[in-house]
């Protein structure tokens, strides 16, 4: 850490406990390529273990780390950076966010003879390596797939901008514009002349907990005529995809506070413009219009405490009668009338008239939208009616097949208790199913309505974010596996699904009654990675039960799926099922595939004792091309359950997927084909296990290696039969070939 001097930039920095998220802030100012800043990092009542962390970090550029004591927010916080700093000029940045690698450097450039020098910010879901690498493409698609409230009734963007215009309108009216709604204003990657800021005396006001950036900003703004725009994104605001555990401000529940914050800061705004270009008073309102009409109305039909509405109501009434006529006039239809209308009359009829706005919004929809009218029949109707005590509904893999841990629940209580329960399967395609049963697919009205009915739930994967949890159903969650890769509350950034993925798994979860542990390893990570507190079932997995036949029933069954399969009884087979691969695709919905097993020089040297099964990904299925191959490899991919390819497979390869946890049970050997182990050393961090040490078979790189391997099988049992023991007790040790039984009388209470 250099010693603290002479520099032109001050960026501060409030800080709290956010370790996930310090390391990027200070890491993008390392890699700043203008070197003249100083850091000021002010903690907000840090952890012990953040502030050592912190002031263990290695930089190369001054830093300074402060500590607020009788004071807390980010407004005192900034203010103490303030009184500390001793840049010609200001960055305020937030520990959760981080800088592009110029940002300093272009606004320095700009800066002569400014007081404002505004940059331009992004929001991304993404840390900095995940952005650069493909961050950018993915907020893309976040953006164009989101459906939100947000894309209705919208307010005019602004006053038009004129040619000839001074810099300071385009200035305002752009940052204005920039925002979905009022609140978004900040003042976040601009740089502010330091010298300009004491002479106004400019500290951030300490009373407010959330938007203590608007009247600052505002009132910066209209206190000079010297600023200017950087026309290039400098500033990544990094908006946090675990609201549950490590919400941002913008995250946290308190819609109280949050609206009469808004009301005051506006009021004060309006002051502030008074007297300047009547396009940056009417850019204001148009804001606080579309946040009126989103936030503040609704607050009146949420809210069931009288005197919080009556507190929303008095307050509110101030800043309709500070809306100007202008922007009141040209606001858009819906929101022309309820300013109108809310100005003369009480919170309980403003209520009324937002109710029947969204009911109009919600008929709209449906008879827009199938999808939207089978949902509402979903909530409105068939919710309500009575539920069928005796009614079970399971889906394996969002109904792609029968599978599963759901299809072994659903054969025991068939088996078992014959008639007892009405069972109903979702599946996409048809399929034959051993025992009665209804089976209906995904999202037809028939879904719906038996989804709303059943009182009974067997899933091995998360049910729909809209589905209704009716009091006295059951919902058995059996997952699908041991975990390799980290799940929800165990990752950092979230890139192969919706950046808020983990809120939705936490609402998702609450749902569960029951969920499957296979082993104590996930018993364990489970309850931490789901945040689950409910019944955990540490039974093992159903899914398993058929890998702890006797051997009389496993011969048998090896040679009827080897008869369905068509592969020759007195062949052994090598079962290959290597993980997908993310960077497998050319664009949307189109993908590559190379095959590294060569299957050319297996044949030659194996072929006369073995043939190959593969199992890939369903997204590949259709580039597998085996013709050449014919009675030596053989396409597993589609068949439904992989339990029945373990039990015909006298070896197992695969790579970094998770089926080598089940596949154990059998005590069979395992052969790991790592050909791209470099390549997915970055991904090997955000696995549980350490692959390279507690892997109970040996890591390979060529189809050679793999040859030679299975030549000399004996050996290579003995070389890993102590690592394999110590495996198998800790993910195996569980099952015994009744985890049917054991979950079905504990989910089934009736029956017991």
């Amino acid at each position: 850490m250099e010693e603290k001097g002479s520099c032109k930039v001050s960026v501060i920095i409030p800080y709290v406990d956010e370790k996930i998220y310090i390391d990027d802030c200070l890491d993008s100012l390392e890699e700043q390529t203008s070197k003249e800043f100083e850091a000021i990092v002010v903690c907000d009542h840090s952890s012990r273990e953040a502030m050592e962390a912190l002031r263990g970090k290695q930089v190369s550029f001054p830093l300074t780390i402060l500590e607020l004591t009788d004071k807390t927010g980010a407004a005192a916080a900034r203010n103490e950076g303030i009184r500390a700093s001793s840049g010609e000029f200001i960055l305020f940045l937030d520990s959760d966010d981080y800088l592009e690698k110029t940002a300093v450097q272009f606004l320095l450039e700009r800066s002569e003879g400014q007081d404002i020098i505004y940059g331009r910010n992004r929001r991304t879901w993404y840390g900095r390596k995940v952005y650069y690498d493909n961050g950018e493409k993915l907020d893309e698609i976040n953006e164009e797939n989101a459906i939100s409230e947000e894309e209705e009734d919208q307010e005019p963007e602004g006053p038009v901008i004129r040619e000839g215009d001074t810099e300071w309108i385009k200035v305002f009216c752009h940052m204005v514009r920039s925002n979905f709604t009022i609140t978004g204003l900040s003042v976040l990657g601009i740089l502010f002349r330091r010298e300009f800021l004491l002479e106004h005396n400019f500290y951030f006001e300490e009373d407010y907990t959330y938007f203590t950036d608007l009247p600052y900003i505002v009132r910066a703004m209209c206190s000079t005529e010297n600023v200017c725009e950087v026309r290039k994104i400098l500033y990544l605001k990094r908006k946090h995809n675990d609201p549950i555990q490590l919400p941002s401000l913008s995250q946290i529940s308190d819609e109280k506070v949050k609206l009469q914050e808004t009301m005051r800061a506006y009021l004060d705004m309006k002051q502030y413009v008074a007297g300047q270009d009547e396009r940056a008073e009417i850019s204001i309102d148009n804001k606080f219009i579309r946040y009126y009409v989103k936030k503040i109305a609704p607050f009146y039909m949420n809210q069931t405490s009288d005197r919080d509405k009556e507190e929303i109501f008095e307050q509110a009434g101030s800043c309709l009668q500070a809306i100007t006529p202008h922007s009141g006039k040209h606001a858009m239809w819906y929101s022309k009338r309820l300013l109108r209308y809310s100005k003369k009359h009480r919170p309980e009829q403003i209520a009324k008239k937002v109710r029947r706005h969204a009911s109009f919004q919600t008929f709209s929809r449906i008879i827009r939208s199938k999808a939207a009218f089978k949902k509402y029949l979903y909530r409105k109707v068939f919710a309500r009616m009575k539920m069928e005590e005796d009614m079970v509904i399971f889906e394996s893999f969002f109904g792609r097949n029968y599978s599963d841990s759901p299809k072994y629940v659903f054969e025991y209580l068939s088996k078992n208790y014959p008639g007892k329960y009405r069972c109903i399967w979702i599946l996409n395609r048809k399929e034959t199913l051993p025992y009665p049963a209804k089976r209906i697919k995904r999202f037809t009205i028939s879904y719906f309505y038996y989804m709303a009915k059943s009182k009974y739930f067997v899933f091995n994967g998360r049910q729909p974010k809209y589905f209704i949890k009716r009091d006295g159903s059951v919902f058995l969650e059996t997952w699908h596996g041991t975990p390799l890769k980290k799940l929800v509350f165990d990752m950092e950034d979230v890139t192969s699904a919706s950046p808020l993925y983990k809120r939705d798994v936490y609402i998702q979860s609450r749902s569960w009654d029951y969920l499957i542990a296979p082993n104590s390893f996930c018993d364990e990570t489970f309850r931490r990675c789901f945040m689950y507190d409910g019944n955990m079932l540490t039974t093992g997995y159903p899914r398993n039960d058929i890998l702890h036949l006797n051997e009389e029933e496993t011969e048998s069954l090896v040679a009827e799926i080897k008869g369905e399969l068509g592969i020759p009884a007195d062949k052994k087979v090598i079962l290959y099922a290597p993980t997908w691969r993310d960077d497998e695709f050319y664009g949307s919905g189109q993908y590559k595939f190379t095959l590294q097993l060569d299957l050319k020089k297996m044949q030659q040297e194996l072929g006369d004792e073995y043939v190959v099964v593969l199992r890939m990904h369903y997204f590949i299925v259709d580039s597998l091309d085996l013709s050449e191959f014919t009675g030596f490899a053989f396409n597993g991919s589609v068949y439904n359950d992989i339990a029945r390819l373990y039990l015909i497979s006298d070896i197992l390869i695969t790579d970094y997927s998770s089926v080598f946890f089940d596949y154990a049970n059998l005590r069979r050997p395992m052969l790991f084909f790592t050909y791209d182990l470099d390549k997915y050393r970055g991904v090997l961090r955000g696995f549980y296990i350490d692959v390279e040490e507690e892997l109970p078979g040996p890591m390979l790189f060529t189809t050679e290696e793999i040859v030679d391997a299975i030549r000399d099988l004996p050996a290579l049992e003995s070389k890993y039969k102590e690592k394999y023991d110590v495996f198998y007790e800790r993910y195996c040790g569980w099952e015994d070939g009744t985890s049917s039984k054991k979950v079905v009388e504990a989910v089934f209470k009736e029956i017991s």
